[in-house]
């Protein structure tokens, strides 16, 4: 199995734990618990290949949206997705297209 197909099932993998963190986040922030999922949480899987799924989760969610309090959260997943389209990119170039 060549890096590129790896790299489809990670991202893929991933996005869809990012995803289904955010909305339990999402889920949790509407109750007076301190049960909420830490922001390093969903930073890191969002930095680590689930960036295409914190995406979905902030604007199909709604869900970390307020750019005013947020703005270091827009910034790293917009990096981070860049980061991986290149990454993906790079590896499909490799593969021979």
């Amino acid at each position: 199995m060549n890096l590129f197909i790896i790299f489809l099932i990670v991202e893929g993998v991933m996005s869809l734990l990012t995803l289904a963190v955010f909305a339990l986040d999402k889920k949790l922030s509407g109750k007076e618990s301190n049960g909420r999922i830490p922001e390093i949480v969903l930073l890191s899987l969002t930095t680590f290949f689930g960036a295409p799924g914190a995406l979905i989760g902030m604007y199909v969610l709604r869900h970390k949206t307020n750019f005013a309090t947020k703005f270091h959260f827009a910034v790293t997943l917009w990096l981070a997705l860049a980061l991986q389209a290149a990454i993906g990119v790079l590896l499909f170039i490799k593969r021979g297209g």
